[in-house]
């Protein structure tokens, strides 16, 4: 099993990474944190220009959405995996 931190390129300029805690997101000249207690998911798109969405579990709060190489799918969803595990193992407040 793979331990922490976890991180995962969705295109040439735009990675994930997730250290059990914190999911950021570096690319197109930005970069966003997203806490564990927010519920973050990813969701992926299909069709001709693939798209992933960073859901949050809370109302009211924007999505992230960019574009992912199809090739690089599996490993998305590997690390989508993990994201989730994390935030179903969050502490509770």
């Amino acid at each position: 099993m793979t331990t922490p931190p976890y991180e995962v390129l969705a295109n040439d300029t735009t990675l994930l990474t997730f250290d059990g805690r914190v999911l950021e997101l570096f690319g197109y000249g930005d970069a966003h944190r997203l806490h564990v207690w927010q519920e973050p998911r990813l969701e992926f798109g299909t069709g001709r220009k693939p798209r992933i969405e960073i859901i949050i579990g809370q109302p009211g709060v924007p999505r992230h959405s960019f574009p992912y190489d199809p090739e690089r799918l599996d490993a998305l969803r590997a690390f989508a995996v993990q994201l989730a595990r994390g935030v179903a193992e969050r502490p509770r407040l």
